[in-house]
């Protein structure tokens, strides 16, 4: 080819190469490989674009994510990959769609990433191969409509202020996890599944609920059951219910404190939540909440003191449960411990609410007990007061505890016992009367009427008995009271009298008795071991046989009372376990007994 010629096609060959590079039209285009996912998509708010990216290992665990499935714009993109399933720990590639804005993102925790609850955000995107979830801006009149979720949030604070009815799934996973405050109604910000589970909505293998958005509460009394312990808390802005759960509306933040309120059907551990309240509450106390506790006071109870064991020691619930109705009531200067209806209650001062139980003996929430009540373990709750104090000692009372003093007493000395060291009661029981003092520097001990008491120095509270003292005298033991003994104890010492050297049951014993059967009708799982009792009068070999035909006596009795005969065993053991001294009348009066033990 000429040199000329090439010269002029040359540049002609230059300028049409790029066009022979490009493909016939109607030719496939090479995909181009996705580039890496945005550090969050606020850069496409306000479009509906689809965007295919990939997500690198390193990405997955970095940022914040709020929402679940539907996630706000500026959330972690490969995070919320992770969190919506759509991605392992190791990345990939997912494909992202932008949407509106939403009134709410609730947070939920799954496949190891806990995003966060929030409200409303002016953009959205969600991953394509997730499931569709209904748009929350809806209308009014549509609120009413259970949305789903394919997850419960963690808490359902993203739904404050609403009344929406959610349905959502939970994970096994979620219902050991978080907090919970309040029973059938909760707290928005309880823990979503937990609650449920709490509320017997599910087990702890989870599943799918339906709750309801409700007002705030003006309290949530929190309960022991499921396996949950909830807990009490005082007025909060938002509250959940679960459908299919029975019960009253809570009370609302502007309720009449006075007006009788609706309860849960369980009763609340305890009643802090009403402190501060005039309210009346009727609720359930279950067997499993009888033993669990502390208790403080006596008829009048510290607000905080166990519902239901104060209940029992109250004597308005068996071992099996039931039904109570108790009122707040202020705060008293002090709460004075006693052992009855098988409950410990301590002693405790001044405390800022209280409550008792309807139907329970009046008292005043200060006053001392009357002489029909038993006395206190021991004096410590009227420290520093000036008080006087008459109550009940029975003869089981007198042989337990530590006296230190003599005539003055320091506060936490036994009272009964320190009675019979002051020779105001035989070693049988009785009433006594006392007044409070301040501490003193000492307190000497001394030995006298068959009680050793102890020295100790200074003490910040004394009593000492009124009245004149007297030597102990021969008489009939003062009877426990059978239910309040047996039950904390296991055992009572029955007082029961029979005629002279026969085993034949006296028209006397027939209080003690009906006392003993009514023990036995309140719990029906209740068994007893009978044993017969005699002093040390007259021979082992005429009173081993004596005791246990009293024993017998007593069965007998029970039996055609209304007892089944095969919850009771009877046995003698005559003269050989004594609980008092033989050598006083008193003594040998306390050893005469039918001792009745669980068994």
């Amino acid at each position: 080819m000429p040199r000329a010629l090439l010269s002029l096609l040359l540049p002609l060959l230059i300028a049409i190469a790029p066009a022979l590079a490009q493909p016939l039209d109607g030719a496939a285009k090479a995909p181009a490989a996705p580039s890496q996912c945005p550090d969050n998509m606020d850069a496409f708010a306000d479009s509906d674009e689809v965007l295919t990216c990939t997500c690198p290992a390193e990405q997955m665990g970095q940022g914040s994510v709020w929402g679940t499935d539907t996630y706000t714009a500026d959330s972690a993109t490969c995070r919320a990959a992770q969190h919506a399933g759509l991605l392992g720990r190791r990345g990939g590639t997912v494909t992202v769609e932008m949407q509106p804005g939403q009134p709410r993102y609730p947070g939920t925790t799954r496949n190891g990433v806990q995003s966060q609850n929030y409200g409303s955000y002016r953009a959205s995107y969600r991953f394509q191969g997730t499931p569709q979830q209904a748009e929350e801006g809806r209308s009014q009149a549509a609120a009413a409509q259970p949305a789903t979720l394919s997850q419960c949030p963690d808490n359902m604070m993203a739904y404050a202020n609403s009344s929406e009815i959610i349905t959502c799934t939970c994970p096994a996973a979620q219902v050991g996890r978080g907090s919970v405050w309040g029973t059938d109604t909760y707290a928005a910000d309880s823990a979503t599944c937990r609650a449920a589970l709490h509320a017997g909505i599910l087990g702890r293998q989870g599943g799918t609920v339906t709750l309801e958005m409700l007002p705030g509460a003006a309290r949530y009394p929190g309960t022991t059951r499921n396996g949950v312990q909830s807990q009490n808390y005082g007025a909060y802005g938002a509250s959940y219910r679960f459908q299919g759960v029975a019960g009253p509306a809570p009370a609302q933040a502007d309720a009449t404190p006075a007006k009788p309120a609706g309860a849960p059907a369980q009763c609340p551990d305890n009643m802090t939540a009403f402190a501060d309240s005039a309210e009346v509450v009727t609720c359930i106390c279950p067997a499993a909440q009888l033993g669990r506790g502390s208790v403080w006071g006596t008829d009048t109870y510290t607000a905080d003191s166990a519902t239901c064991r104060a209940a029992l020691h109250a004597g308005m619930v068996a071992r099996q449960g039931g039904t109570v109705t108790l009122e707040m009531l202020p705060g008293a200067a002090r709460y004075p411990g006693t052992t009855r209806n098988g409950v410990q209650s301590q002693n405790y001062g001044s405390y800022g609410a209280s409550y008792r139980f309807q139907g329970a003996a009046r008292q005043q929430a200060a006053a001392a007990p009357s002489t029909s009540q038993l006395c206190p373990d021991n004096m410590s709750s009227y420290a520093d007061s000036d008080e006087a104090v008459t109550c009940l000692c029975p003869g089981e009372a007198t042989l337990r505890g530590s006296v230190w003093g003599t005539d003055t007493y320091t506060a936490d000395s036994a009272t009964c016992r320190a009675a019979v060291h002051a020779g105001m009661i035989a070693q049988t029981g009785g009433s006594v009367s006392m007044q409070m003092l301040p501490g003193a520097p000492r307190y000497p001990g001394t030995t006298r009427n068959g009680v050793q008491s102890q020295n100790y120095g200074a003490y910040n509270a004394s009593f000492r008995f009124t009245g004149d003292p007297r030597a102990a005298k021969a008489a009939a033991p003062v009877q426990a009271p059978v239910a309040e003994t047996l039950q904390p104890t296991g055992q009572v010492q029955l007082y029961i009298t029979f005629r002279t050297n026969s085993a034949d049951l006296d028209i006397a014993a027939a209080p003690v008795l009906t006392q003993l059967r009514d023990a036995l009708a309140a719990d029906p799982a209740l068994r007893l071991r009978l044993t017969g009792h005699t002093d040390a009068t007259g021979t082992a070999a005429i009173n081993i046989p004596l005791s246990q035909r009293r024993a017998e006596s007593v069965r007998q009795w029970l039996a055609a009372n209304g007892i089944a005969a095969e919850r009771l065993t009877a046995e003698g053991r005559g003269p050989n376990e004594p609980i008092a001294d033989n050598a006083s009348e008193s003594g040998r009066s306390l050893n005469r007994r039918v001792q009745a033990a669980r068994l």
